[in-house]
């Protein structure tokens, strides 16, 4: 933030919390975004837990023709936002895949940061069942210190959600496979994918987690969200020109990882029985990815939700993943930016490539 904009924050708390609709924010969006293709902002790339010090967990900004998009808020996704300067309240939709804390506890700093200078702009969150809930709860968590605000302030409005504060964040769940969302820059339709297909049926017919296929002006993006092998992504995935994919190691190097942590944590067989059938069965390693990608006919795959600790790691995830899929693999870290737009004078499919402003 500089001078002046410190300047109208402060102006705006003298005023009551009158927000601000900052026209730096419009511009500085207008600079930030192209308006003739789909790009895809890795702002996390970990899964988690635990949590990394180069890696903000799962959250892609999704820009279609200068419009952003979040996809999943996992923790540390305001902290990226601010990195690359793009206001938070200018993302007018936001969508969470499942509702595991690596994919959505970085939306109530996102919602707080919204709150303050949105305006009247209403935003949109939509997610799988408890979503709503979800929202709510963390209005209500900002609520509370904002309240504190509101009693400096004579004359405005104090009371908890719904009463006084008034929420300009509007849930909306998903509760089945299909079209749903659609807008003038995009589609998308739900899957719900297997990462829950070891919970316990009575769970399991109300969690749900999903995949999500998106319709740009510019071609297909896929993201998985997390799941293991599945024939319902591969049919939601299927021709897609961006294929964004949660990968896990080969399985010998994996059960390596769950021996280590179920020695470091003392666990009995049972316990690591069920986290070794959890990481093969409801995650994707290379060899189940690679396939997926394959038998899906996939134009390019882009990593996120993983850990690579250096670039050899990366090329070596690549380098596995390319015995089943032999189209453009590449593997991020948080903030690379990629472009996606097509040709239209030569009739080529979209291409992925690195946005210009990607340095190595």
């Amino acid at each position: 933030m500089n001078r002046s904009q410190r300047g109208m924050f402060i102006v705006a708390l003298a005023l009551g919390l009158t927000f601000f609709s900052a026209p730096v924010a419009s511009q500085q969006q207008t600079a930030a975004f192209h308006a003739n293709d789909t790009e895809l902002l890795m702002l996390g790339t970990a899964g988690g837990p635990p949590l990394r010090k180069d890696r903000s967990e799962p959250s892609t900004l999704l820009i279609v023709d200068g419009r952003p998009y979040l996809i999943d808020c996992g923790i540390g996704t305001i902290r990226r936002l601010v990195e690359v300067g793009i206001p938070s309240e200018t993302i007018g939709t936001i969508f969470l895949t499942h509702l595991h804390p690596d994919h959505d506890l970085g939306l109530v700093d996102v919602m707080a940061n919204d709150y303050l200078t949105s305006g009247a702009r209403k935003i949109n969150i939509y997610g799988p069942p408890e979503t709503s809930e979800l929202v709510d709860a963390a209005f209500h968590y900002i609520s509370i210190p904002f309240e504190v605000f509101a009693a400096e302030r004579p004359g405005f409005s104090l009371g908890r959600p719904n009463h006084g504060l008034t929420s300009p964040f509007v849930a909306h769940e998903v509760d089945g496979d299909g079209v749903v969302y659609r807008d003038d820059k995009i589609q998308i339709t739900a899957v719900e994918n297997s990462h829950y297909a070891l919970m316990p049926a009575q769970f399991r017919s109300h969690f749900k987690s999903y995949s999500y296929r998106i319709q740009t002006p510019h071609g297909v993006v896929v993201f998985t969200g997390d799941t293991g092998p599945s024939d319902e992504v591969v049919k939601l995935a299927m021709g897609a020109d961006v294929l964004v994919a949660e990968v896990e190691p080969g399985l010998d190097e994996l059960r390596g990882i769950i021996d280590h942590v179920a020695a470091q944590n003392h666990w009995p067989p049972a316990r690591k029985q069920e986290f070794a059938a959890h990481m093969e069965k409801e995650h994707l390693t290379v060899d189940s990815l690679g396939e997926l990608a394959s038998k899906a006919q996939v134009q390019s795959l882009l990593f996120y939700h993983y850990d690579p600790q250096n670039k050899a790691e990366q090329q070596a995830l690549i380098a596995a993943v390319k015995k089943y899929f032999h189209g453009p693999v590449l593997a991020p870290n948080d903030l690379d930016r990629f472009c996606l737009s097509n040709n239209e004078a030569q009739s080529e499919r979209a291409t992925l490539k690195w946005c210009e402003e990607h340095q190595e």
